[in-house]
């Protein structure tokens, strides 16, 4: 597997106790050469500062919403590679948010070699996700096989509770079009309401027309 050489590796979570943990666990590494920090409120600041290869975000603290919100930000123009790290029950994963650019998963439980094989595989452009994780994934994409990728999307953070504003910023499109593909998504799931559209999806409810 070929690994990027000179990795520039970011660590955003708002806790100093863990931060350190991980600072000294990825230094090991032989391709990293920067470890740069934030707090995941300053990540997109961060981000476009410092320009990284990849970053590790830390969920333990973050808000309980789909995770394409925070893996969505640039830098320099170039797709900025995530693995998140944190429980597993507190990780929402969707397809929206790997395609946003989130590449893998670590459990708190994770080893310095599970932390290795994670981002040597991130970094040569493959993703590491747990088996369950992949199945989940699978399952999510082939339970509306109706809608398009964009508006699966939608779906995705419609159903974390996202208004159009904010599902418009995520994706990077006006907000006109966000009702546009919100519209198409209520049709095709045979819906008459975003609430009714959101338990669908979460799989809480049949919402027959």
């Amino acid at each position: 597997m070929s690994t990027q050489q000179h990795a520039h590796v970011l660590v955003a979570d708002d806790s100093p106790t863990r931060t350190l943990g991980i600072i000294q666990i990825v230094r090991e590494l032989s391709y990293v050469t920067t470890i740069s920090t934030s707090t995941f409120s300053g990540l997109a600041d961060a981000v476009g500062r410092t320009a990284p290869d990849l970053v590790l975000l830390s969920t333990a603290d973050s808000p309980d919403e789909d995770l394409t919100t925070f893996v969505r930000p640039q830098a320099e123009g170039r797709t900025v590679r995530f693995i998140t790290f944190g429980h597993p029950a507190r990780t929402r994963i969707t397809p929206s948010s790997v395609s946003a650019g989130l590449h893998g998963f670590l459990p708190s439980s994770a080893t310095p070699e599970d932390f290795d094989r994670a981002l040597s595989a991130t970094l040569a452009g493959f993703t590491y996700f747990p088996s369950e994780m992949v199945e989940e994934l699978a399952r999510y994409r082939m339970r509306f096989p109706q809608l398009t990728p964009r508006e699966q999307q939608v779906l995705d953070l419609l159903s974390g509770g996202l208004s159009n504003h904010r599902i418009a910023k995520s994706l990077g499109i006006k907000e006109a079009t966000v009702k546009m593909y919100v519209t198409h998504v209520l049709a095709k799931l045979k819906v008459e309401s975003r609430l009714q559209a959101c338990l669908k999806a979460r799989g809480l409810a049949s919402a027959a027309a």
